[in-house]
């Protein structure tokens, strides 16, 4: 989720198992608590774009993380309010349960999401995604942020206080799971639709779009082709989905077994694509992650990598990242709101020729 979602669950979680040991102050350091997993994005500045694929959820957002470095993290912030003169810095024990509790739950909602999350780390690198919910979903942000607001409000009534965070927490997982229950329910109704072609054995993935919960991206893999497009249960009949071949050439492969090729299939969760096309004496490879973009070919997609070969197949220069942003995605707020009750018209889907 996003870092503004992640403070204000650190920050809920403080109010509801905190603030009647700590005051107001459990719900401040709870939401830095909330994002500090947040920070290993910084490892970008050091070790280059490629680093946000590698390290981005992984140690950091690891179910041993909050229990690891809770406690110390507690400590410090316990230091700290004696450190200012505070008369009474609060419950060490309680300071170093909530950044145990607001690290460990961190990435227990990032897992909701598509990206992967590496929640094993370090003695798994495998990437775990329930593909419940967007990385913006306003909605889970707005319970979160309407406990917390009924907590300022009661402000002088603890237990009430604590009662709303305790409410908003119960919710906010509600709506995640409800949000697992609508993509299981959209895979099963497009391998229904799928089944009734006479493709009842294809792969059929569905992931999360943006800003709400019923607009679902839907990749299916048959033997031949690759089918992309849209879903949402509001829309009557069939999802709608263009479909494009996916090319084999020994380019793609190559581009795949580079360092930087590999780690990218693996962050995308082997939900990648390849092209190549000719470009004066060179070839141009490239790798895209299907699970983002809207809504159809690759092009449309939001990330991916590129590799430069000469005709024997030698790479000609490093594998950069690409990323085609906001415009290609053909993604604006209008057009989201209108496809998510059905309308696909404003995103073009079905316009051009596979």
């Amino acid at each position: 989720m996003d870092t503004v979602t992640q403070a204000l669950l650190g920050a809920a979680v403080g109010q509801a198992a905190f603030s009647h040991r700590l005051g107001r102050r459990a719900v401040l350091w709870g939401a830095v608590g909330g994002v500090i997993p947040d920070l290993d994005v910084l490892t970008i500045a050091v070790q280059g774009p490629f680093a946000e694929f590698r390290y981005h959820r992984g140690i950091t957002h690891s179910l041993f993380f909050g229990p690891a470095v809770g406690p110390l993290l507690g400590w410090l912030a316990w230091r700290f309010q004696r450190w200012r003169g505070r008369s009474d810095p609060g419950p060490l024990s309680a300071w170093m349960g909530l950044f145990t509790l607001a690290l460990f739950t961190h990435p227990l909602i990032d897992v909701f999401t598509a990206y992967g999350t590496q929640l094993f780390a370090p003695f798994s690198l495998e990437r775990v995604a329930w593909n419940a919910l967007g990385i913006i979903d306003p909605i889970y942000s707005g319970i979160l942020a309407a406990g917390l607001l009924a907590g300022i409000a009661w402000r002088r009534r603890i237990p009430r206080a604590r009662l709303a965070g305790c409410a908003a927490l119960a919710v906010s997982w509600s709506y995640m799971f409800y949000g697992v229950w609508l993509n299981d329910r959209a895979a099963a109704d497009v391998r229904t639709a799928l089944a009734a072609e006479g493709y009842g054995d294809a792969v059929v993935h569905v992931y999360p779009t943006i800003l709400q919960p019923y607009l679902r991206r839907v990749v299916v893999r048959t033997d031949h082709e690759i089918r992309v497009g849209l879903y949402t249960p509001f829309r009557p009949g069939e999802p709608v989905l263009e479909s494009f071949r996916e090319v084999h050439h020994p380019m793609i492969d190559a581009l795949k077994h580079t360092p930087e090729g590999s780690l990218f299939t693996w962050f995308a969760m082997e939900e990648v694509t390849g092209r190549v096309w000719k470009a004066q004496d060179v070839f141009i490879v490239e790798l895209d992650d299907l699970r983002y973009g809207m809504p159809g070919h690759p092009t449309d997609g939001f990330w991916g990598v590129r590799g430069i070969f000469d005709a024997d197949g030698y790479l000609l220069e490093p594998v950069r990242r690409i990323q085609r942003g906001r415009g290609a995605s053909k993604l604006g707020v209008a057009e989201l709101w209108a496809a998510m009750w059905g309308d696909f018209a404003a995103l073009g889907l079905g316009a051009r020729v596979p």
